[in-house]
């Protein structure tokens, strides 16, 4: 047995403290990116100005994709939702249609999530 192997437990933390610190400031957005509100269920926002129809995907064209695990796809496709609000202007999208089959690690199985909706202008 090596005499560096009790370090790994101390050189786990350590990484996952630096993942902990560094991750949260990748992936924030920029506080002068404008926000867009992600709505669901029935009903549709009051007041507001309908823009059009706008999709999302978890997948878009990256090496790798099905490998995220299911929180980071989930994510890049209401990402991609609130994207594509923004490009028509919008600031609310109401989701009226969403996949979830990518949860569950079906071998074979297609792990893409992709939800549409409406995009609104509210404010």
């Amino acid at each position: 047995m090596s005499k560096l192997t009790h370090f790994y437990p101390l050189v786990r933390v350590a990484t996952l403290v630096v993942c902990a610190l560094i991750g949260p400031t990748v992936m924030a957005e920029s506080d002068s990116t404008p926000k867009v509100t992600i709505i669901v269920g029935t009903e549709s926002p009051e007041g507001c100005e309908l823009l059009g129809k706008v999709k999302g995907s978890s997948r878009d064209g990256q090496a790798g994709e099905d490998e995220l695990s299911y929180v980071d796809r989930l994510v890049k496709a209401r990402n991609n939702l609130r994207k594509e609000t923004q490009k028509l202007g919008g600031d609310t999208v109401h989701i009226v249609y969403s996949n979830n089959s990518g949860k569950y690690e079906v071998p074979g199985a297609d792990k893409e999530i992709f939800s549409a909706g409406h995009a609104y202008r509210c404010q």
